[in-house]
């Protein structure tokens, strides 16, 4: 261990002073002293301070849950408490054997709060807002109950959710443990074999999945993702879709809509059975250094009385109080809110991207919520953007945060206190392995910087350094029994894996993995993983895991991955290091570090793309061959390494430590100077420290490296600060690499003959021009064009006004026009060639209408998946489509309460308002959910071309047939455009169609089908 680091963190720990103190009229009134008078009452002591309320809580751990229990107004049950506990040690205690309850019954009970008060809120990022009391809440839960004890969910079943954070997968959760089933939940946007391999070992009973795809997934096809694991899983009797989205045919269990279950249970006949204290009701997921995730089973009674302390003690919550916590559920915090419910607290969620800095805080004040649970990432973000809540919003309900996930620094506090107000700013920290907490808040104790206030009641935690307590840092061990410690692993029968997990270090000692300091009074200070687990932004995410998808690439030898955590506050958090040992004559490029980013996508989740790849000669490995992670994480930290002596090959962590891409503070960029030598120099490092890969080469490519328009947007921003020169964000497509920008900066390149006309790919022969979609940029067919298996150069046309410089055109007729004149200054004569993907598709059409009646050749017409504003679908089209609108709004109005139904008429009628402004050629009042957080710029893009498309009426076409791409995954609020093309296509509509959602149609695996059928189409020209 870092004897230096610990001396100075000691030091921290001693030379404090406290941020906040609760007023002693609340202290007065809190849980905590309350429960503390109870169980003076009951034992017969008495407690001077915490510290020994704490005390006694782990000598005499059995009266002290006992007390609890009794006292607690949170959980319903029945049987006997007398005996408390057998055994003393961890790993083989068994709590309260003679009690029994019902989890879902005890969170929703009556006793806790009437049933007109709050209990949900559930927003999302279309603006939408659904709210339930607690009568309605457990209504819905018991009507869906029954339902699923009809389709014979059975008392220890397993059921797997992949499910979004809204009110729909609250009412599942505990639908599903109101059974006495055992719940596992994933997010949806995560990879299916990720999924798979925690799904596969439990052999589920049923599915419960959102199917819909959102404007903000970013992972392919929802509903596709989603019939790929209902497929990789036989033992599944019933998939229940939880949204309106219907999955592929190729789902062969039955489909049942959540929806039609609540509205068909009978929740007067359903029976709210007890179980065993012990009954399993979650099972978690570890992610270990080697092999597939651990399947942790939680049981009810011990989940839900951790829950209890942590709520209502700790952090001091009960009726009045609306928690709102940053989660999904992949993540334990997710179970964690759900049972704050037992406390009488309401419940906030929300589904969605956090698109712009403030759009948490934005909830928070909205919602008038009094406890928030965030990251220090998010934190961070908000201090680096300069935000200051406190004074932009209404935080006056606010009382309390909470901060998990990775180490929240001294300064983070500091800023919380000043830019957000003075309050209890709760460090917590536990994980996935207990579901709950070891550390963490208190509101009768004062709040220091760094610090979580103290250890769990109940819970004898410790720092250990080599098996015995160090009054210095050490690693977090629990020495006593606990209710919420797993029952242990599903499928490990003789409990071998559990025991090696936890207890096999310290035998009988929880040791927990992570490294913690303690001062005199009790409170902590965490300093990360003790292993190679990586905590990504609250995910606890394997090494594992990412070996297994990079072993697959070709040029990769080697590969470790590692945390390299900020050298202080002003840094960006935790990043995730890849280290890469290439094969020989294998060389690193943007192209692979492009491609092993896209793998752990597309085989993962987005929580296995790391922050960043460098290339290394070699990783250190012990004298037996075994690669050290410990050691290579101390070199990409700074530290001094704590076992060189057992490396095989010591020379290497020097060159890991001193790999430019891993420099932990932000390096000063050299000056532009005027040559283009100079602007390349500027460059590389310009283009390392936003990518954080190195090295970048002259003839990497912006876009391989994995650039978009808005990062091409901050990049030129900076340029124009280094050089004063103001660039086009065109001027990517036709400059995207080092060399070819620089050229352009220092004067000696040659930009295209007009900025909307850019050149994506060089070529013999005529053109293929390529139209933008809605959001005025070619950028994302970029990839398209460079698949194109043809030697025909491709042109992108771009939106006028996408840089600033002139208004965006609102129609489609004159966009046309314009474009016509720019493509003949590039091809004067046809035959043309025209590509639109979705809105783009709209332009094309009009320009070969316009191109036809010209007397011009149209070769290919081909339009990727485009709609038509629904006012011209034919008749019967357009009455399908708006029984369709209407059956749906039914049932949501239907599905509201009293209070939520106002709120939503008026929303559709807000709604249809804008609509009517577009189609009278105006811009909407209210800008679409998914143009949140673009720059200015780029949203009145955006916006103009919503109006544009509301206006376009296609009409007759009389050029040669048209080549129409169809993604079977239809978008949401639009009509099937099918028969309109076929309506105007007088000399017929080829149509191709895709397995997939819209957005696919321009990522793999789709990407090279579509690009196959246009070079298909060319050729046969």
């Amino acid at each position: 261990m870092n004897h230096e680091r610990v001396v100075g963190a000691s030091i921290r720990m001693y030379a404090r002073e406290p941020l906040f103190q609760n007023l002693p009229e609340r202290v007065a009134q809190s849980r905590m002293s309350r429960f503390t008078a109870a169980l003076e009452n009951f034992t017969g002591e008495r407690f001077a301070d915490y510290p020994e309320l704490h005390a006694y809580s782990t000598r005499e751990f059995r009266r002290f849950w006992q007390c609890f229990l009794q006292w607690t107004g949170g959980m319903e049950w029945g049987g006997s408490m007398e005996t408390a506990c057998i055994g003393d040690e961890c790993e083989t205690a068994l709590f309260f054997p003679h009690v029994e309850l019902n989890y879902a019954q005890s969170v929703l009970g009556r006793r806790i709060a009437p049933d007109d008060s709050p209990a949900l809120t559930a927003r999302y990022a279309d603006g939408r807002r659904e709210t339930m009391t607690r009568g309605d809440l457990r209504d819905r839960v018991a009507r869906l109950a029954y339902s699923l004890s009809e389709l014979g969910l059975r008392p220890g079943d397993r059921v797997v959710a992949m499910m979004r954070n809204d009110a729909e997968a609250i009412i599942t959760a505990l639908a599903v443990t109101a059974v006495g089933a055992t719940l596992s939940t994933a997010a949806p946007e995560t990879g299916v074999q990720a999924i798979l391999d925690r799904f596969e070992p439990l052999e589920p009973r049923m599915l419960f999945a959102h199917t819909t795809q959102r404007s903000f997934d970013t992972a392919g096809s929802i509903a596709a993702h989603v019939a790929a694991v209902a497929a990789a899983l036989p033992t599944l009797t019933h998939v229940i879709c939880l949204d309106e989205t219907p999955l592929p045919s190729t789902v062969s269990q039955p489909q049942h809509s959540l929806r039609d279950l609540i509205v068909h249970g009978d929740a007067a006949r359903f029976e709210w059975r007890h179980f065993p204290f012990n009954h399993p009701l979650f099972i978690m997921f570890s992610s270990g250094t080697t092999g597939k995730p651990k399947c942790i089973v939680h049981g009810a009674g011990g989940t839900l009385l951790e829950h209890l302390k942590e709520h209502q003690l700790h952090s001091d919550l009960g009726p009045g109080d609306k928690l709102y916590f940053h989660t999904s559920c992949s993540w334990m915090m997710w179970n964690w809110q759900l049972s704050v419910l037992a406390s009488g607290a309401e419940i906030v969620t929300y589904d969605g991207p956090v698109t712009e800095v403030d759009t948490l805080w934005r909830l928070v004040a909205d919602e008038r919520v009094t406890v928030f649970g965030t990251s220090p990432a998010y934190l961070k973000m908000c201090e680096d953007s300069g935000l200051k809540p406190g004074e932009q919003f209404g935080l006056d309900a606010l009382r309390a945060m909470m901060s998990t996930g990775a180490v929240l620094y001294d300064s983070q506090f500091e800023w919380v206190r000043s830019y957000v107000k003075p309050l209890q700013l709760q460090s917590i920290s536990g994980g996935t392995d207990i579901i709950g907490c070891f550390v963490l808040g208190n509101p009768n104790l004062p709040v220091y910087a760094g610090e979580a206030q103290c250890r769990s009641l109940g819970l004898d935690v410790q720092a250990w350094n080599e098996g015995a307590l160090t009054s210095m840092t050490g690693e977090l061990v629990c020495v006593n029994p606990f209710p919420s410690r797993p029952l242990g692993f599903f499928g490990d029968a003789d409990g071998a894996r559990f025991h090696a997990a936890y207890f096999k270090a310290n035998p009988g000692v929880w040791t927990h993995g992570d490294i913690i300091e303690f001062s005199a009074q009790g409170s902590a200070r965490l300093h990360g993983r003790s292993d190679g687990v990586l905590n990504v932004r609250g995910i606890n995410v394997s090494p594992g895991e990412i070996y297994r998808i990079v072993s697959s690439i070709g040029e990769i030898n080697q590969s470790m991955v590692v945390a390299q955590t900020a050298h202080d506050a002003s840094g960006s958090g935790q990043r995730v290091v890849l280290l890469l040992v290439l094969r020989r004559g294998a060389k690193m490029s943007a192209a692979l570090a492009s491609r092993v980013r896209r793998e752990l996508m597309l085989q993962g989740s987005a929580a296995l793309v790391p922050d960043v790849i460098a290339e290394v000669e070699a990783l250190p490995v012990t004298h037996n061959g075994k690669a050290s992670e410990v050691a290579a994480r101390d070199a990409v930290n700074g530290l001094p390494v704590r076992n060189l002596s057992s490396l095989a090959n010591p020379g290497c962590v020097e060159n890991i430590s001193a790999h430019p891409a891993l420099a932990r503070t932000r390096r000063e960029l050299p000056e532009p100077g005027e040559s283009a030598e100079q602007v390349e120099v500027y460059l590389c490092a310009l283009w390392e420290q936003l990518f954080s890969f190195s090295p970048v080469g002259l003839d990497d490519n912006f876009f391989e490296l994995g650039g978009h328009s808005l990062l091409g947007a901050q990049m030129l921003a900076e340029i124009r600060l280094a050089t004063g020169r103001t660039l086009p964000l065109a001027t990517l497509i036709i400059a995207p690499t080092i060399a070819r920008l620089a050229a352009v900066i220092a004067g000696e390149g040659v930009q295209g003959a007009h900025p909307n006309v850019v050149p994506m790919r060089a070529g013999r022969g005529r053109p293929v021009f390529m139209l933008h979609s809605i959001t005025g940029s070619v950028m994302e067919c970029l990839t398209l064009a460079g698949t194109l298996e043809s030697e025909r150069p491709v042109y992108g046309l771009q939106a006028r006004g996408l840089d600033g410089d002139q208004e965006p055109q609102r129609r489609v007729e004159e966009m046309a026009s314009v474009y016509v004149e720019q493509m003949r200054a590039v091809q004067p004569s046809g035959p043309y060639a025209l590509v639109g993907y979705s809105f783009g598709g709209l332009v094309a059409f009009e320009i070969a209408q316009q191109l036809v009646a010209a007397g011009e050749k149209i070769e290919l017409l081909c339009l990727l998946d485009t709609y038509v504003d629904e006012r011209y679908l034919p008749l019967h089209a357009w009455f399908g489509f708006q029984c369709e609108v209407m059956a749906k709004r039914v049932r949501a109005f239907r599905a509201l309460s009293a209070s939520d139904r106002l709120a939503y008429l008026k929303d559709r009628v807000s709604g249809a308002a804008d609509r009517i402004r577009m189609r009278l050629g105006k811009m909407a009042s209210r800008p679409a959910a998914d143009t949140q957080g673009l720059p200015p710029v780029l949203r009145q893009v955006r916006e103009s071309m919503r109006v544009a498309m509301a206006t376009y009426r296609p009409r007759r076409y009389l050029g040669s047939p048209i080549v129409y791409v169809r993604a079977s995954v239809r978008e949401g609020g639009q009509g099937d455009p099918l028969p309109a093309w076929q309506r105007v296509a007088k000399n017929g509509l080829l149509v191709k169609n895709i397995d997939g959602a819209h957005t696919d149609l321009v990522v793999e695996p789709n990407l090279a089908t579509v690009a196959d059928t246009l070079a298909r189409r060319l050729a046969g020209a």
